[in-house]
């Protein structure tokens, strides 16, 4: 544990089977400041399946220890505390640590580790009171285990249930400095310095028959040895690996690792070894026999280190390729690490998280626990009184509050009431002003034959066209004849460019004319044209377009259309002679000789 305040641990979710270990993932991260103004939180938690709140333990405020409640889905810490107790004041003594039982949804008990008004660690069962699940019936206390401590230090703290369903107890080697009373190698009528595994799903509490020393030398609670204050231990929720910091005495800080179900009846070293060390070997057994830390640290340096923060697996589903990252820091320092580990005795990615984890809000500093929620998201606890979360760090994007652009998170965008852009949109002078209402084909300004005016400040760009010509807008004419339309379009002081199609382009409309300012069209009466205006080089303004509409010039005679009488237009006639057709010229219901005679004074262009 840090030497000036004491840390606790975090309760344990349910666990899955094994699956592979995963490498450490490259997504940015950041923390966002979640509370602030607790009394010295140093746990978070929550109960088995309950994503809505996270509750926090307050070692202290004067002789009183609390467990808080903090509801997720509307971000407000509520006021009335789920318990409140009366702790110890000395050194790092408090209330340290919480744990729900596996099936508290259906029998409401929870776990507390805390020192008692004489200094001896308590570990007592509650129970949730049947009215309102914000609040701990005060008066179900039941003590589950009572261990006295020599010293106001290396009490540990942490208390978590396995994937087996036990409940795991961290306990400090009572104290002082060095170990005086070798306590954590002594494995009998000794329960310092050891991690110890009692079954409590019925008090008194019973020992699991595969603990160690049961029927042979040593406590039957005992499950692991040679601690000297694993006061934050965790289980990777997805595979049961066992992480524990283990803080060191005066120059090595330390994290082990197991894989789930190893470790039973292991001796971690201490007061033999700290870290890979030696530090008194004296009556010691051999290093072959002991199991030493998959990771080590110096203490001092730059910032100065000098008690290791135990963490917690993200198994999240936020961040996918952080699956299998073991998070850790140091008290003093203030750093904060992530690693992978390798399954054997190391490490791999070990990372340097402390910038990149720099919150939204505060600072984070002596750090005193981590925990997560029931959904495998990590939080931070600082002695000071602040908790944070770990999250990825959103891109910024562009965010519109009224007429002004600033760039920012969609998140805080959308905090604020702007309007976010997305991410990566960078601000430009009128990204936020607003476009004009026929920006887009299906909202073209219906207009007629003759001058139009159009601008097209703050258009934006027509996705899914088979032309290019930059910020536009759209106009809509339906022929009032049918012969041949005129298009003209003119920009005032900026370089114009328009298209002509007949349909929207995103409906299979079919560009009969782009990047021209004018058009020569072939048209029908009653048929809808859209003329789309823009620019080549990206400016905009105003201007206007001309439309007209001239039917087709025809004469008595023209059989085919084409505006002239010639052989073509007398072989036609001679092809319908006797009946009633194009070529009927006098329109008495039958080609005769008077429409032939017609068609010849009519002899040449229309």
């Amino acid at each position: 544990m840090f030497r000036t305040a004491a840390i606790a641990c975090i309760a344990g979710l349910s666990i899955a089977t094994v699956a592979p270990h995963a490498t450490a993932g490259g997504t940015a991260l950041t923390s966002q400041r979640l509370i602030t103004g607790l009394a010295r939180p140093v746990f978070v938690c929550a109960a088995p399946g309950d994503s809505d709140r996270i509750f926090i333990v307050e070692q202290r405020s004067g002789s009183t220890g609390r467990i808080r409640v903090f509801d997720l889905t509307t971000n407000s810490l509520l006021s009335t505390p789920f318990l409140s107790m009366t702790v110890s004041t000395g050194s790092e003594q408090g209330l340290l640590g919480m744990a729900f039982h596996p099936d508290y949804a259906n029998n409401g008990y929870f776990f507390v580790n805390y020192t008692n008004s004489s200094g001896t660690t308590v570990i007592a069962r509650y129970q949730v009171s049947g009215s309102n699940p914000n609040v701990a019936n005060s008066s179900s206390a039941q003590t589950v285990l009572t261990i006295s401590q020599p010293y106001t230090n290396h009490n540990g703290g942490c208390i978590q249930f396995g994937p087996d369903g036990y409940l795991y107890i961290g306990t400090g080697d009572g104290g002082s400095g060095g170990d005086p009373g070798d306590r954590a190698q002594d494995i009998t009528d000794q329960l310092l310095g050891k991690m110890l595994r009692i079954n409590v799903d019925s008090l008194p509490y019973t020992i699991p028959a595969s603990n160690p020393f049961v029927g042979t030398t040593g406590d039957d609670e005992i499950y692991s040895y040679g601690w000297r204050n694993p006061w934050r231990f965790s289980f990777d929720g997805l595979t049961g690996d066992f992480y524990s910091a283990d803080v060191g005495q005066n120059a090595w800080e330390e994290v082990d690792v197991v894989g789930g179900g190893d470790g039973i009846g292991g001796n971690f070293g201490w007061r033999c070894y700290e870290g890979d060390h030696t530090y008194n070997t004296s009556g010691c057994p051999s290093a072959s026999t002991m199991i030493f830390p998959v990771h080590e640290y110096a203490q001092g340096g730059s910032p100065y280190r000098c008690s290791v923060t135990g963490g917690v697996v993200y198994r999240g589903s936020e961040i996918p390729d952080l699956q299998g990252t073991y998070f850790f820091g140091d008290y003093c320092s203030n750093q904060i690490w992530s690693f992978v580990w390798d399954g054997g005795g190391g490490i791999n990615s070990l990372q340097d998280r402390t910038s990149e984890l720099a919150p939204n809000a505060g600072s984070i500093g002596s750090i005193s626990s981590f925990g997560e929620d029931a959904d495998g998201n990590i939080y931070i606890c600082d002695l000071g009184g602040e908790v944070f979360v770990i999250q990825a760090d959103a891109p910024d994007g562009a965010c519109c509050v009224g007429t002004s652009c600033i760039t920012i998170t969609q998140a805080n965008c959308d905090n604020g009431g702007g309007i976010y852009l997305g991410d990566f949109v960078e601000c430009s002078a009128d990204i936020c002003f607003p476009a004009p209402d026929n920006d887009n084909c299906d909202n073209a300004l219906s207009v007629g034959s003759g001058n139009s005016n159009y601008t097209t400040q703050y258009a934006t760009d027509s996705t899914n066209t088979d032309c290019s010509i930059g910020n536009d807008v759209w106009l809509s004419y339906t022929a009032d004849c049918t012969g041949t339309l005129l298009v003209s379009a003119t920009g005032d002081f900026f370089n114009d460019i328009s298209a002509v199609y007949a349909g929207c382009p995103a409906s299979a409309g079919q560009a009969l004319g782009c990047g021209e300012n004018s058009y020569i069209i072939a048209c029908t009466s009653g048929t809808d044209y859209l003329i789309r205006i823009g620019s080549a080089d990206g400016t905009t303004g105003t201007g206007s377009v001309n439309i007209n509409c001239f039917p087709s010039t025809t004469c008595d005679g023209d059989c085919n259309g084409d505006g002239q009488v010639n052989v073509d237009d007398v072989l036609e006639l001679l092809g319908q002679f006797g009946t009633d057709g194009e070529c009927d010229t006098n329109g008495d219901g039958t080609i005769g000789v008077d429409d032939l005679l017609a068609q010849i004074g009519n002899w040449g262009p229309c």
